[in-house]
Formats: C-alpha cells, sequence, structure tokens
C-alpha cells in the first residue's frame, strides 16, 4: 500500500495494514503526513515509528510477544519493512511507556508485564470514559441514542456469528461515539493519551468476552434512554475496569507470566 500526499508517498509494510490495523493506518497515514516540523518537511520518521510501536505494544500487552524476548532491529526492519532509523524511534516509545528495556549489552528486550499496571491502565481508562459517558449522557439526542442502539444491535449480531474482528470495529465506533458526544475536548484529549496503553481489537483476540461486554453495552443504553446520566458513567467505569480484569484472566489462562 502507498499513501500519497501532495505528491509524495509513504509505503506502508504488510505487517502495518493487516486486519483491523488497516483502516486505522490509513487514516493515521493522511494524519501524520499532514504534520510538519520546523522546516516545512513532512516528519515521516516519527509517523513510521508510532506505527510500529502502536504494532509491537498491540502484540506485547496481549502476551503475543513474550516478556523476556530480544527485539532484534535488524528483524523488525525485515517485518515492517523500513530502516533502521523508525524502528529505534518505536522502540524508544516503548521503553518509555516501561514495555521495552534493555540488557547489558544495550538489546531491546520485552518488559515483564506487571498485573497491577495492566490493571491501572483500564482504572485511568475507565474513570476518564465514565465521565465522558455521563456527559454524553446529557449530550445525547433521541436520535444519538437510536444510533447506538444499532451499534448495539450489530455488535450482537456479530457476536451471534462469530464475526469477531467485526465485533471489535464495532466495538470501537461505539466507544468513540460516545467519548464524542461527551464534547470535552480535556477529556477527549487525556483518552486518546491512556488508550494508547490499550490493544483496540480485544474483542477480536478475546472474543469469549464478547457475550459478557454486549451485556454491558445495553446496560448502559438502557440507562442512557431512561436519563439516568450518572449510572451511564458509573456503569462505563465498570464495563471498562470488568474488560482489564478479563484481558489480565486471559492472559494467565494463556500461559502469560505477569508480575
Amino acid at each position: 500500500m502507498v499513501v500519497t500526499f501532495e505528491g509524495s508517498s509513504c509505503t506502508i509494510s504488510p505487517e502495518l495494514k493487516t486486519g483491523y490495523h488497516h483502516r486505522r493506518t490509513v487514516d493515521r497515514a493522511l494524519e501524520g503526513w499532514a504534520v510538519t516540523v520546523s522546516d516545512g518537511q513532512v516528519d515521516r520518521g516519527t509517523f513510521l515509528g508510532k506505527q510500529i510501536a502502536e504494532v509491537l505494544r498491540r502484540e506485547i500487552v496481549l502476551g503475543i510477544i513474550p516478556s523476556g524476548t530480544k527485539l532484534s532491529q535488524r528483524q523488525l526492519c525485515e517485518k515492517f519493512g523500513t530502516s533502521r532509523m523508525p524502528v529505534r524511534d518505536g522502540l524508544k516509545l516503548l521503553s518509555h511507556e516501561g514495555l521495552v528495556t534493555t540488557d547489558a549489552t544495550q538489546h531491546s528486550i520485552v518488559a515483564p508485564l506487571s498485573r497491577a499496571d495492566l490493571l491501572d491502565a483500564y482504572l485511568i481508562e475507565g474513570t476518564l470514559t465514565g465521565l465522558a459517558a455521563e456527559r454524553a449522557s446529557r449530550n445525547a439526542t433521541d436520535d444519538d441514542i437510536a444510533e447506538l442502539q444499532k451499534l448495539h444491535e450489530a455488535m450482537v449480531e456479530s457476536a451471534a456469528e462469530s464475526d469477531h474482528q467485526q465485533m471489535a470495529e464495532l466495538n470501537w465506533t461505539f466507544h468513540r461515539r460516545i467519548n464524542r458526544l461527551s464534547r470535552s475536548r480535556k477529556l477527549l484529549s487525556a483518552i486518546k493519551t491512556t488508550s494508547l496503553d490499550l490493544p483496540r481489537d480485544f474483542l477480536a483476540e478475546m472474543p469469549e468476552w464478547g457475550p459478557d461486554s454486549n451485556v454491558e453495552h445495553a446496560k448502559i443504553l438502557k440507562a442512557m434512554s431512561k436519563r439516568r446520566h450518572a449510572d451511564v458513567g458509573r456503569l462505563m467505569r465498570e464495563h471498562i475496569i470488568n474488560s482489564g480484569n478479563e484481558l489480565v484472566a486471559s492472559l494467565i489462562a494463556r500461559g502469560t507470566q505477569l508480575d
């Protein structure tokens, strides 16, 4: 895939355009090309580094790349089809987040996953999205609620058909729509920052959580339709925290070692 912006192009490797990440990668590619540095040139390296960090972050958090794994820059360059610079940028971002560390020979190593850190990430996300959901409930029109209900019904249908990828896409859209209905730039900015730690295709990787997730969505929508704004916020907060508990339980069941 090649994304073009104002006469220039950027090649997106197959690793960065597969499955769930395909649409979001294209969206962020266009955003990335729109960002310029002081000399007017596009900061291509930062863009690719962020994309590489996103893919690796997801695989680390979901236990696909186990703790203790050595991340060879050469192998990552081959995997993503890039030079060393964006790979280094991506690893540097993950190092700042505590997901990657270095050994005595300065090789990048996947750090041990911490149960407390994972649960804290979902606690913070739940607190912020709970506030956003309460605001959204106060702002939502009947048409807004009807739109959310349609998304929910589509998620239920996807779960019944075992279309886990579609379920994950709809889930992401459902939560994004509620967050935006809060109409709070501060909340949206904070949620965007904290959500980087959380895999958005969680339901695709761990579909056993899908039915419970749909039940909790139904409760949120019921409270919203009855204009019980505080209950909407509380239910959303509990929903996100429950997702974190489910992730930890699933990782342990799969044999992932957690500190």
